[in-house]
This record gives structure tokens, C-alpha cells and sequence, in this order.
């Protein structure tokens, strides 16, 4: 797997062909589809990788008759990206994070699974996520414009600071922390006391660096893969939220398919299992190279983690409440992991 060692060497590479991700195209064969697919994910990380798959995937064996193209990051946030997914115009697809699809696509209902401490494993957040919510969550996507295609993930979030670090609930409110565009997001960090800034990955880096910001949550690969792990001092081990990613694509696109497309398209469903496999590795190689940047990793104990729980897990079945079908969406994932822990 390839280094991630020089993240913001990538930024840069990033920012370099940014400049052409929207660029008048060349004229395609007559009959080719084009599929553009917008994602965040820099070069040489395992959620490229997926991409690329995907990408080889579809073109080999629709027989060239769907041109794939990844669209590089720098010009929109995700949130955008899913906009203009829904619209099937300037991108036909979108891999983005879970939160992104709900603001982006005014889809509360898959916030739900982002509620922090929800899951405690990778095997729980797998089981729920491909055999209890596959189904109802295709259906409430279509019913947005939308057609799910790909499970993904980001991963575990943990909290990243400037300055003190945060070891202790009561010390999340002492930062001006970036906060996810995402309502459960704005949910989490309010039962800390803390007052979120929102903003757009894209501008992180820069809020960092100005003090606009002074913390964020995501997981270790992202950070270091996006560049952001130089303004920082400390990585805690929180893993509070568990956080899916998706490729999803524009049902109107989609349904102007022939069908023996339609069935190409949907065919890399089930790289979901390796891709995810290839992100938990990297990321645990990025938590030991924050020494590189000489970041602090605070590992906690099952009781100073379980502190940070006993805080953000009481906004569940209150947020749960201000959606649509919310309650019986958690009904349905607690009663999932309930049966599976007994296993």
C-alpha cells in the first residue's frame, strides 16, 4: 500500500489538477456515457483505491460504453457534491461520507447510524450496515433522487487539538471546535457544552491555520491524508462516531440506463467488504505516524472513553425524535446489535 508520509505533498497535487476538474471535456465517441464521480478522497489512499476499482469495474464490463471519471477534490465540498449529484449534470455520482448524504440530500434518516457511540465494533457497524439497513436505506434514497451503490466508510472519529488536549468531556468545550456539516454532528458536540463551527473540509486547513478553528474530529487517515495533521498537537482516542461513507449515484442518471447497464453499475456493491478492510489497515498505520508530526496519541481506558459516552450516548432518542421514521430506525439497529452481541 502506498505512503502516506507526505500528506501535504498530496494537498499540493491535490490543489495542482483541482484547477481541471471541471474543464470542457473532449467530445466522447458517439453513444459513450460519461459517469463523473465527485469525492474528497486524495491520491494514494485506500478510498482512491475503491474509487479506481470501481472505475474498472464499470468500464470493463459495460464494454467502454460508460467512460468513468473520478473527479479530483479542491472544487466542492461534499455537501455540494451530493447536491449536484441529484441533478445527474456536472456529476452523475458521488462518494461521500453518510453525513454528507443526509444534508446534502435532506435524507435525516441516515444520520441515525452516525450517532456517537452507537456501535462498538467494526463487526457491528458491518452487520448493521449490510444486512439491516442496505434495503430500507436504497428505498429512502431513491425516494430523494438517489441510488446507493457502495457501502464505504470513513471510519472512527476522534477529537484532534491545537494547544491542551482533550482527555476529559468537559474539555471539548474549551476548544473552538470544526464541527462536520451534519446536524447529529451539531448534536454530539452540544452535549459536550461545546459551541460547533461548521465548515467544509475544504476550508479546515486553512481555519487551522489562522485559529479560526483549534480542533476537529475525524479519523487519523483522513487527517494526515488531507494535510491536516501539522497544525496539530494531539490525537485522542475517542472513536465516538463511527462514520459510513457511500458511492451514490443520480437516480435520473441511472434510470435513463439501458438495464443490462443499470446492472453494471450496481455490480462493484461488493468491493464494500475489501475496501473497508483496506481503510481499517491504513488507518492504523497513520495513528503510529503521528509521531512524525509530533502529535500526541492519548489512548484511553475502557472507563475514560465510556465518560465521553455516558455524555454524547443521551442524544439518542432525541434526535432520533426530529426525524422522520428516526425512532423506529434505531429501534431496528438496537434490536440488529442486541441480537448479533448475543453471538
Amino acid at each position: 500500500m502506498r505512503s502516506l508520509t507526505r500528506p501535504t505533498a498530496i494537498a499540493i497535487a491535490i490543489v495542482v489538477v483541482a484547477a481541471l476538474a471541471f474543464a470542457p471535456r473532449a467530445t466522447q465517441a458517439q453513444g459513450k456515457i460519461e459517469l463523473n464521480i465527485g469525492s474528497l478522497a486524495p491520491k494514494g489512499t485506500p478510498w482512491m483505491e475503491l474509487l479506481e476499482d470501481v472505475e474498472k469495474i464499470i468500464e470493463k464490463d459495460s464494454g467502454d460504453r460508460i467512460n468513468v471519471i473520478i473527479r479530483p477534490p479542491g472544487i466542492m465540498g461534499e455537501v455540494e457534491m451530493v447536491r449536484e449529484t441529484r441533478k445527474g449534470e456536472r456529476l452523475q455520482g458521488a462518494a461521500v461520507t453518510t453525513a454528507a448524504i443526509a444534508e446534502g440530500g435532506n435524507i435525516p434518516q441516515l444520520s441515525i447510524v452516525e450517532l456517537p457511540f452507537l456501535f462498538d465494533t467494526n463487526a457491528e457497524a458491518d452487520h448493521v450496515l449490510d444486512n439491516v439497513l442496505w434495503d430500507p436505506y436504497s428505498e429512502i434514497l431513491e425516494k430523494r433522487g438517489f441510488k446507493l451503490g457502495v457501502w464505504s466508510e470513513n471510519g472512527w472519529r476522534s477529537f484532534a487539538t491545537k494547544g491542551e488536549p482533550i482527555k476529559l468531556p468537559e474539555d471539548v468545550k474549551k476548544h473552538k471546535m470544526r464541527c462536520q456539516e451534519s446536524d447529529v454532528h451539531v448534536a454530539m458536540y452540544k452535549s459536550f457544552g461545546a459551541t460547533p463551527i461548521q465548515k467544509p473540509m475544504t476550508e479546515v486547513l486553512t481555519s487551522l491555520q489562522s485559529n479560526v478553528i483549534d480542533g476537529l474530529d475525524n479519523t487519523a487517515l483522513y487527517i494526515q491524508a488531507g494535510g491536516l495533521a501539522e497544525p496539530l498537537d494531539s490525537f485522542t482516542m475517542t472513536r465516538h462516531i463511527y462514520q459510513p461513507a457511500a458511492v451514490v449515484f443520480s437516480k435520473r442518471w441511472f434510470d435513463a440506463l439501458p438495464p443490462d447497464l443499470q446492472t453494471v453499475v450496481m455490480k462493484p456493491k461488493t468491493l464494500a467488504a475489501g475496501g473497508r478492510e483496506a481503510i481499517r489497515e491504513e488507518d492504523k498505520l497513520m495513528i503510529e505516524q503521528f509521531e512524525l508530526f509530533s502529535v500526541e496519541v492519548i489512548n484511553l481506558s475502557t472507563e475514560e472513553r465510556g465518560a465521553f459516552a455516558n455524555v454524547a450516548s443521551k442524544i439518542h432518542d432525541e434526535y432520533a425524535a426530529t426525524v422522520t421514521d428516526g425512532p423506529a430506525l434505531l429501534k431496528k439497529i438496537r434490536d440488529a446489535l442486541a441480537e448479533f452481541r448475543k453471538k
